[in-house]
């Protein structure tokens, strides 16, 4: 085993582990510590769960992440380092029997909302200026309930449960109403809907939402930092309630570091991979074991042409699928010149019990349904399971939160949309405020 120790090394050595926004965050904040800090990511690139691939030409995502126009500290940081974003999308979209019917940017658009009758428009307008002037401790309270409890408990109409709320919800949860914290999703809901921009979806101009991940490595590694790829962690070492080394394996080697703090940016019901939960707080081990993600199916379909008039995510009501978004052609960086890609998302259980071949099939058998001839112009098919896509979010979820990065155990941090981000959100803004969050707190600790 190859041994890294810091017996000639002055200053202190931090490694974090997991090499996505969270990750790469943390380590460009830890700069004025000073320290020796390596990054760990276990894939061939960086990204994490907001890493891209390249296949047969296109750019793919491994997750499914967007900028919404409501999130106000992550996209100044890329713009500043030369990423360029380009809006794709300024509207929700719900798609029903082949038509559009789209909210752009305000409550009003809803008085045109053509899914609902007018007297449910103007009670749906009505729900969303309450929710709009919602404070955090509303969203708390609420967070008491499923959103099927607060829907019977407001009387919503099932047309506007069914149209409305339902493909929504199960787009930005992955759960059903009957599952989700009423508080989460509101909260979420207000995020779009209290932002004259909230509607706004932007994405990177080129090379997908990997080049997120890899601009803030480019960044921290101009820092000092030592990202690593390939980089397998199989055990936090903890002597005596306190952080020692690592033990990781690097194309099939094993090897140790030596250091005086971890930081876990890996989804957080992983975390006994890592550590031992004996070695753990209680309270902690028991607040971390609450936390799950959600899974969910993801189809890319190859076209000759485009077959939607837009690039933003559809909602889609009643089907296995629950979202349909057309890639925006960048310079042909995200699909081939002359062909568009079809992203489609679904959590549909029956789908994760299928092979992949069979789920595309059964996609595809949707997708016909709802745009009619779109198979005669499928070049390409691909489908796989994303089994930690989306943190889930029962009853209960904004008071189990964590409020700290620390574990409890000295030297030992957990960073992530579960820890101390102050959004109650899963998304990559959750994860880069997290992860400077834990920064400043090893700072706080290790000066």
């Amino acid at each position: 085993m190859e041994i890294s120790t810091m017996s000639t090394e002055k200053g202190t050595r931090v490694v974090v582990v997991g090499g996505g926004v969270s990750g790469f965050s943390c380590a460009l904040e830890l700069k004025s510590l000073k320290a020796r800090c390596t990054v760990l990511e276990k894939e061939k690139t960086v990204g994490g769960r907001a890493r891209s691939f390249t296949e047969s030409g296109y750019i793919f995502d491994q997750g499914l992440h967007f900028f919404v126009g409501g999130f106000k500290s992550l996209i100044p940081i890329l713009e500043r380092s030369g990423v360029r974003m380009t809006t794709v999308g300024e509207g929700a979209v719900w798609l029903k029997d082949g038509d559009r019917h789209i909210i752009r940017k305000s409550a009003v658009d809803l008085t045109k909302f053509g899914l609902l009758p007018v007297a449910d428009r103007v009670k749906l307008g009505l729900l969303v200026q309450e929710n709009i002037k919602r404070s955090e401790e509303d969203f708390k309270e609420l967070d008491k309930m499923t959103f099927s409890e607060y829907a019977e408990d407001k009387k919503i109409p099932e047309t506007i449960q069914n149209e409305f709320y339902d493909p929504l919800i199960r787009t930005v949860t992955f759960m059903e109403p009957s599952e989700v914290s009423a508080g989460q999703y509101l909260y979420s809901e207000h995020l779009r809907f209290a932002y004259e921009d909230g509607f706004i979806a932007m994405y990177p101009e080129s090379g997908g939402l990997g080049s997120v991940a890899h601009t803030l490595m480019l960044q921290a590694r101009n820092f000092g930092v030592e990202p690593q790829v390939n980089c397998a962690v199989k055990q936090v070492i903890i002597d005596d309630g306190k952080v020692v080394g690592v033990d990781y394996e690097q194309d099939g080697e094993s090897k140790h570091l030596d250091t005086d703090a971890v930081v876990l940016t890996t989804p957080i019901d992983l975390l006994p991979n890592f550590v031992k939960m004996s070695d753990l707080p209680k309270d902690f081990a028991k607040k971390a074991a609450k936390f799950e993600y959600a899974p969910s199916t993801v189809a890319y379909i190859g076209l000759k042409s485009r077959v939607l008039a837009f690039n933003v995510g559809a909602f889609v009501p009643g089907k296995k699928i629950n979202i349909v978004a057309e890639a925006k052609r960048v310079s042909g960086v995200l699909a081939p010149i002359g062909e568009s890609l079809l992203t489609v998302t679904g959590i549909d259980k029956e789908l994760l019990k299928m092979s992949d071949e069979e789920a595309t099939a059964a996609i595809l058998e949707e997708l016909e349904l709802l745009i009619p001839g779109m198979k005669e112009k499928v070049t390409w098919k691909k489908s796989w399971k994303i089994w930690k896509s989306v943190l889930k979010q029962p009853p209960g979820i904004m008071d189990d939160r964590l409020t700290t990065n620390r574990t409890g155990v000295e030297g030992l941090y957990v960073a992530g949309p579960h820890a101390n981000c102050g959004i109650y959100y899963d998304c990559m803004e959750a994860a880069s405020k997290s992860g400077i969050a834990c920064a400043g707190e090893m700072i706080e600790d290790l000066m």
